[in-house]
C-alpha cells in the first residue's frame, strides 16, 4: 500500500455525500439550513436592492421625452396606473421626484438590510465551519498528525477559512446582485425596446466565453497556490517550534535557505496565476469598452438618422438615455462575472482544504453500538497483539500477549524503539490493532465509547507538555471543577508543590506557550500532577521522571508508591530502579515480549533484563549484542 493510499493529501479527501461534489455547493448546503431565515432575508432584500437600482435611470429617460423633448404630450410609467398620475405638468413634475426620492430611501434601506443580514450569515457559517474544521482535528488520530504537517493544518484552520470568508459576504452577495441585475435589465430592456437590446447583447457570448476560459485556467493555479503557502507555513511553524535547537546548532542559514525555497515555491504559483488573470482582465476591461463604445455610436445614429441595419423600432431620445445608463450596467456586470469567477475559483480551492480536513478519514472509529466503560477495575489484558504504523514497512509490535491484575505495577523495559510506548498507546487507542485484541475488565476497548476509555486512563508522556496559562490550570486540566484543595495535594504527590510556592505568583504563575518558563523537570512534575488529580483507575507513565535530577526522582518515586497501589499502573523506565518493585515487568525487544516476570526471577534468568540491570548498576559499561535495536 502506497503512502497515497494510507493518508491522503488534505486537498484531495473533499468526497461527494448526497450527490454534491462541489465544495462551495457542499457548504453551502450543509450551513445554509441553520441560518435559512437570515439567509431568505439577506438574498430578497438584495434583490430588491438591484431592482430598485434600476428605476432612476427609466424614470430620468421617461422624464425627458415627457418635459424637455416634446416627444411625449404627457407622462406615462410602467406598472403605474394611469389615474394615479396628476394631469398638469406641474403636478406630473413633482410626482415624479417623489418616485425619485422614494426610489433612493427604499434603495438606502434595503442596502442596509442586505449588509447587515449578509454579514451575519456570515460569521455564523464561518463560527460552525470553524468549530467544525477544530472539531476534525481533535477526531483524527494521531497517524493524521504523523504524515501532515502543523503549520499545513494551521493554514486550514486559518488562511483557507479565512478565504472563505471573502466568498460569503463578497462573493455570494456578488452572485445574487450580478444574477438578479442581468435578469433585470435583460427583462427591463426588452420590455422598453428589444430591438436595441439584442444589438446590446451581441457581445455577451464573446464576454461569457472569455469568463469560461479564465475558470478552466485559473482553477489548477489556485490549487498550487493553496497548497503552496501551506507548505511554507508549516516550514514557519517548525521553524518556531525548533528555535532552541536551531540555535544551538547555528543552522539560521540552513532554515532560511528552506524559507526562500518555500517561499519563492510560492512566489511562483502565484505568479503563474497572476499571469492569467493580469490577460483575463486587460481583455476583459477592453472588451467592455469597445461593448460600451458601441452601444454609445449605434444609439446615437438611431436617435438622430431612424434605425440602422434591419431594424425598424423607433428610438426616443430619453430612451435612448435610459439605454445608455443600461447598457453600460449590463457592460459592467457581465465583466464582473470574471471577479465573481476569481471568488468562486480561489473559495473553491480553499473549500476543498476545509472539507478535506473535515471529512479527513480515521481509523479510530465509534462502533455504532458502542458501550461507555463503567466502574473500571483496571483488569487489562493483550491477546496477540501487532501493530504497524502508517507507511512503515515492518511491524512495530508483533504477537504481544501479557495480563495485569487490577492494582498491579507493570514495568516495561527495553531498547529504545523496542515498542514499549506504542503498546500502551494503544490501550489508548491513539491508534488500534492491526490484530489481535486489548481488553479491560473483559471489554474489548475496540468496543467501547473512546471517551470512557479515556477518562478512565491517565497518561503522562515522556515528553511533558503544557498549555499556555497558569501553574493552576495546568494542573486541573484533567479535572476543570477540582477545589484548591485537590490540586494543591496533586501537587504535593507529584513532588511539584514546594517549587511552585517560589515561582513569582505560585500556582496563579503563567507558564508561557509549551510550558517554556519552566524547567523540563518542573513541567515533568506539573503533567505528572495532572495525572494524579485525575485519579484514573489505570495509570500510564511513558518515562515520567526522565527531565529530572535524581533527588528528584527519588522524592517522586516515594510519593508514587501510594498512588500505585490503588490503580493498575504501567510504568515505562530506562532508569530501571524506578520499576525495580513492579509486580512484572515486561522486556520489550523488535516489537516482541522476551522476557517477563519479577525483578528478581528476571536477573537470575540472566537474559537480557540482567544485561540491562548490570549496566545500570555499573557492573559493566560493555553493550551487548542483543541490546542493538532493530526496526522503529
Amino acid at each position: 500500500m502506497t503512502r497515497e493510499d494510507r493518508h491522503p493529501g488534505i486537498g484531495t479527501v473533499h468526497e461527494e455525500e448526497g450527490g454534491v461534489s462541489d465544495p462551495l455547493l457542499d457548504l453551502l448546503r450543509r450551513y445554509v439550513p441553520g441560518n435559512v431565515g437570515v439567509f431568505c432575508i439577506a438574498v430578497w432584500t438584495t434583490i430588491l436592492h438591484q431592482l430598485l437600482t434600476l428605476v432612476p435611470p427609466y424614470l430620468l429617460g421617461e422624464t425627458l421625452d415627457a418635459f424637455f423633448t416634446q416627444q411625449r404630450t404627457s407622462l406615462s410609467l410602467v406598472l403605474v396606473p394611469q389615474t394615479w398620475i396628476p394631469t398638469g405638468t406641474r403636478g406630473q413634475f413633482v410626482f415624479i421626484a417623489g418616485l425619485f426620492v422614494a426610489t433612493a430611501l427604499a434603495t438606502a434601506i434595503t442596502q442596509a438590510v442586505q449588509f447587515v443580514t449578509f454579514r451575519w450569515f456570515q460569521q455564523s457559517v464561518l463560527h460552525d465551519l470553524r468549530t467544525n474544521a477544530f472539531d476534525a482535528t481533535q477526531r483524527l488520530d494521531m497517524a493524521f498528525f504523523e504524515t501532515e504537517a502543523t503549520g499545513n493544518v494551521m493554514s486550514v484552520l486559518n488562511n483557507d477559512v479565512n478565504q472563505l470568508r471573502d466568498f460569503l459576504l463578497g462573493g455570494l452577495r456578488q452572485f445574487v446582485e450580478s444574477t438578479t441585475l442581468l435578469l433585470g435589465l435583460l427583462g427591463f430592456m426588452i420590455g422598453l425596446h428589444w430591438q436595441l437590446t439584442v444589438f446590446s447583447m451581441s457581445f455577451l457570448p464573446l464576454m461569457l466565453g472569455l469568463v469560461y476560459a479564465y475558470q478552466q485556467a485559473i482553477e489548477p493555479r489556485y490549487d498550487d497556490r493553496r497548497s503552496a503557502v501551506g507548505n511554507l507555513n508549516a516550514h514557519v511553524q517548525n521553524a518556531i517550534d525548533g528555535i532552541e535547537t536551531i540555535k544551538t546548532f547555528s543552522t539560521e542559514h540552513r532554515e532560511r535557505s528552506e524559507l526562500q525555497t518555500h517561499s519563492r515555491t510560492f512566489w511562483q504559483a502565484d505568479w503563474r496565476a497572476a499571469k492569467v488573470s493580469g490577460f483575463f482582465y486587460s481583455t476583459r476591461r477592453l472588451l467592455t469598452e469597445v461593448m460600451s463604445i458601441a452601444i454609445v455610436v449605434v444609439g446615437g445614429w438611431w436617435v438622430l438618422f431612424g434605425p440602422p441595419l434591419a431594424f425598424s423600432a423607433p428610438l426616443t431620445a430619453g430612451l435612448f438615455v435610459t439605454f445608455l445608463f443600461y447598457g453600460r450596467r449590463l457592460v459592467k456586470e457581465s465583466s464582473q462575472i470574471g471577479d465573481l469567477v476569481d471568488t468562486y475559483t480561489d473559495a473553491r480551492a480553499s473549500a476543498k482544504r476545509v472539507f478535506g480536513l473535515i471529512q479527513y478519514p480515521t481509523k479510530i472509529t465509534k462502533s455504532a453500538d458502542a458501550e461507555p466503560l463503567r466502574s473500571v477495575d483496571g483488569h487489562v489484558e493483550y491477546d496477540d497483539v501487532s501493530f504497524t504504523y502508517p507507511n512503515a514497512d515492518s511491524a512495530t509490535l508483533k504477537d504481544v500477549s501479557f495480563e495485569a491484575q487490577p492494582g498491579e505495577f507493570v514495568g516495561l523495559v527495553g531498547p529504545t524503539g523496542a515498542g514499549k510506548s506504542t503498546a500502551l498507546k494503544l490501550l489508548l487507542r491513539l491508534y488500534d490493532t492491526d490484530d489481535g485484541t486489548i481488553t479491560i475488565d473483559g471489554t474489548d476497548v475496540s468496543t467501547t465509547t473512546v471517551a470512557s476509555l479515556r477518562e478512565a486512563v491517565g497518561y503522562v508522556s515522556q515528553d511533558p507538555f503544557l498549555f499556555g496559562g497558569t501553574v493552576r490550570e495546568n494542573i486541573a486540566y484533567s479535572a476543570p471543577d477540582a477545589s484548591e484543595e485537590r490540586v494543591i495535594d496533586a501537587a504535593k504527590r507529584a513532588n511539584a508543590h514546594g517549587f511552585i510556592r517560589t515561582l513569582p505568583d505560585g500556582y496563579d504563575t503563567d507558564v508561557g506557550e509549551r510550558g517554556v518558563k519552566l524547567s523540563g523537570g518542573q513541567r515533568q512534575r506539573i503533567t505528572i500532577a495532572r495525572a494524579i488529580l485525575k485519579e484514573p483507575p489505570i495509570l500510564i507513565l511513558d518515562e515520567a521522571t526522565s527531565h529530572v535530577d535524581t533527588q528528584t526522582e527519588l522524592l517522586i518515586q516515594e510519593s508514587l508508591r501510594d498512588l500505585v497501589a490503588t490503580r493498575t499502573t504501567f510504568v515505562i523506565a530506562h532508569q530501571l530502579s524506578t520499576i525495580r518493585e513492579a509486580d512484572q515487568l515486561l522486556v520489550f525487544r523488535d516489537g516482541r515480549i522476551v522476557e517477563s516476570g519479577d525483578h528478581e526471577a528476571l536477573v537470575e534468568q540472566d537474559g537480557l533484563y540482567a544485561s540491562l540491570w548490570r549496566i545500570h548498576t555499573g557492573e559493566t559499561a560493555e553493550l551487548p549484542d542483543q541490546l542493538h535495536p532493530h526496526g522503529r
